[in-house]
């Protein structure tokens, strides 16, 4: 019965939400290009502000929530510039989170926003400000608290006088992060709506994507390859999000379980929890599959897809599918907390899904701390191949006789070509009639721009910019 009331919730309270925006937000300072420069040892182009918003969003049972997350703006009013979503790792407290000032893995968000994209990083749920329980490596509510924040951030965007974005969206994440960034990806992809969200590159960086097979098989190994208070975490948020146990005494056994109850119970922080987790099997001499019920773990060993653990763990696998848009997976051969054997299989699996699309590369010999910076440079050089930085004003009107536009009236969705032009590719902006910016990027050489299904329809003006600081304005009708 249990089961049935959550599957329930979602349903009765979708109706109920107002939509997904920003109530709150706090300008948390500028860091300047040259001191991240400096810090992180790659390239910065630009001076970031940095702004915590509190947005709304649904909990793990589809219950109105909200969170917070720290978003990052390149200081460029004159660009355009594409959003991008990092999700953060694993922490070891609820203030550990992007959106706290002096956490190191700010220094991510900001290197992103810092190289030409406006970067978001949600804190997730039971995080940050967000109340309750983190659902830990919940790939639905990951998924959520991302999109629904990308959704909040470029409606508020729109109000802003000074801060301009393109259509583009980039996801990435490092750790629990390529966890979620995978999710994230995988939700805008197959779930399409009404927010217009497309993912346009993503790269997934060191992540556990494979929870019911890789993680799993870690409980089994005679060396503890990865920290063991995160794997009872798994289990611990799994039991909370799907009410699998009536008591966490029906998975776990002492001495093992007094510390899980403390840490279930918010008693104690994920680092203190691992220390005394590992501590324990160390001075037991025993395999991290010894906090469980021998009952519980020969349903583990088993794989028995018909018990609801492992439905449980099945489901929040975040690699059988098929991504179309570039993809990257990147790890590093000696990550001792996310075994790499994560991304090979991905990789697999993705491709025999019929993905044409997704790059493997490995990082070299580094650690799971060491491959952090690596994998992040690399994913800005993988993003910048992708991303449009556009200008926001093209430049003084000329007058330009020879200029015009075919097809016009135009259907959105087909394309047009614009005739007259010097050699391009030349920047463009299409604004309705009201002033309001609704597409934004470059014509190809041949002059021709291919308008989206998305476009509205009705009167446009088209503004192609041209060598030399000038533009050229045409009205254009979108039927």
């Amino acid at each position: 019965m249990q089961k049935l009331i959550l599957l329930l919730l979602p349903l009765l309270f979708t109706t109920n939400l107002s939509g997904q925006e920003i109530i709150e937000t706090e300008n948390q300072g500028t860091s300047l290009a040259f001191i991240l420069q400096a810090a992180l040892e790659i390239p910065i182009a630009y001076n970031v502000d940095n702004i915590k918003v509190t947005y709304t969003t649904t909990d793990a049972f589809g219950q109105p929530d909200t969170a917070t997350g720290l978003l990052c703006l390149p200081q460029n009013i004159d660009l355009a510039f594409p959003l991008a979503i990092y999700n953060h790792g694993t922490v070891g407290a609820r203030d550990e989170v992007p959106s706290v000032p002096g956490i190191q893995e700010r220094f991510i968000v900001q290197a992103l926003a810092g190289s030409g994209f406006i970067t978001m990083a949600p804190d997730y749920l039971g995080l940050g400000d967000s109340d309750g329980i983190h659902p830990y490596v919940h790939a639905a509510t990951e998924a959520s608290a991302g999109r629904d924040m990308a959704i909040a951030v470029k409606a508020w965007l729109e109000q802003q006088d000074n801060i301009t974005a393109n259509d583009q969206l980039f996801v990435t994440g490092y750790s629990q992060g390529g966890h979620a960034a995978a999710a994230l990806h995988r939700d805008i992809a197959t779930n399409p709506g009404d927010d217009s969200l497309t993912v346009t590159a993503a790269t997934y960086l060191s992540g556990p994507y494979s929870i019911s097979e890789v993680m799993l098989s870690t409980l089994f190994s005679e060396d503890l390859i990865t920290l063991p208070g995160y794997i009872a975490y798994t289990y611990v948020s799994y039991n909370f999000v799907y009410g699998l146990y009536d008591d966490l005494s029906q998975v776990f056994v002492e001495p093992y379980l007094t510390p899980i109850l403390s840490f279930a119970n918010q008693e104690s922080s994920l680092s203190e929890f691992n220390i005394e987790l590992e501590t324990l099997l160390v001075d037991n001499q025993a395999m991290l599959g010894a906090i469980f019920r021998d009952s519980i773990l020969q349903i583990l060993e088993a794989r028995d897809e018909s018990s609801e653990i492992i439905q449980a763990l099945i489901e929040n696998d975040t690699y059988d599918w098929a991504p179309e848009a570039p993809t990257l997976l990147y790890y590093c051969t000696e990550d001792e907390q996310v075994p790499f054997r994560n991304a090979i299989l991905a990789d697999s699996v993705m491709r025999s899904n019929g993905s044409t699309s997704v790059l493997l590369e490995a990082g070299g010999a580094l650690t799971h701390r060491d491959c952090v910076f690596p994998a992040v440079e690399r994913t800005i050089e993988f993003f910048k191949t992708y991303a449009n930085v556009t200008p926001t004003s093209l430049g003084v009107v000329t007058n330009a006789p020879e200029v015009n536009v075919a097809p016009n009236p135009v259907a959105a969705g087909s394309t047009i070509t614009v005739q007259g032009l010097t050699s391009g590719p030349n920047p463009f902006i299409l604004y309705d009639f009201s002033g309001r910016q609704i597409l934004n990027g470059a014509t190809r050489a041949d002059g021709s721009i291919t308008l989206p299904r998305s476009v509205p329809k009705g009167p446009a003006i088209l503004r192609i910019g041209q060598p030399g600081g000038t533009s050229v304005v045409r009205r254009l009708i979108v039927k």
